[in-house]
C-alpha cells in the first residue's frame, strides 16, 4: 500500500472515517467479503487499535446515523472518506445506485462538485485497471481483471 493522508487524521477522525466507509459499503443493502476486506485494510493503514476495530465492526450490523456523522466530520475528513469510499463501493465490481447517491451526498457535504466526483470515479476505474495489470505482470490474475 502506498502512504495515505488518512494516517494523519486524529484518532477520532480515523474512527469517523472508518464509520463512513462502513456506511458506504452497506449502502447497497449487503456487505460482501471484498468490501469488508477493504475496510479492514483501511483500518490497518490508519493504525486503529484492535479494541477500537472490534467496536467499529459492530457497525457492520448497526451503522451509526449518517447525517450526524457527516455533521461531525470536517471537509478534509469528508474528502478523504469520499476518495476511499469510492474505492470501497467499487470493490464488489460495480457501483450500486444507492452507493452513487451516498457518494453524491458526501461530495456535496464536502463541497466537491459532481464533475470532480465523476473524475474520482474515473480515477478508481483506472486504478482498478492498473492493479489488474500489476497482477498480470507477476502472473497472479484474479477473476474480473481487465487490464486492457
Amino acid at each position: 500500500m502506498f502512504p495515505d493522508s488518512i494516517q494523519l487524521l486524529s484518532e477520532n477522525g480515523r474512527k469517523r472515517h472508518a464509520n463512513l466507509l462502513i456506511i458506504i459499503a452497506g449502502a447497497d443493502g449487503e456487505l460482501v467479503r471484498e468490501e469488508i476486506a477493504a475496510i479492514e485494510s483501511a483500518m490497518g493503514l490508519m493504525m486503529i487499535h484492535p479494541n477500537v476495530r472490534t467496536e467499529l465492526r459492530s457497525q457492520f450490523a448497526d451503522p451509526i446515523d449518517l447525517d450526524l456523522l457527516l455533521k461531525e466530520m470536517d471537509a478534509a475528513e469528508l474528502r478523504l472518506a469520499l476518495k476511499n469510499g469510492a474505492i470501497v463501493a467499487a470493490v464488489d465490481g460495480e457501483y450500486d445506485n444507492n452507493e452513487i447517491l451516498l457518494l453524491k451526498k458526501i461530495a456535496a457535504t464536502a463541497g466537491v462538485s459532481e464533475a470532480r466526483l465523476k473524475q474520482l470515479l474515473n480515477w478508481v476505474r483506472n486504478m482498478w485497471k492498473l492493479e489488474a495489470k500489476g497482477r498480470q505482470i507477476v502472473g497472479s490474475p484474479m477473476q474480473g481483471d481487465d487490464y486492457q
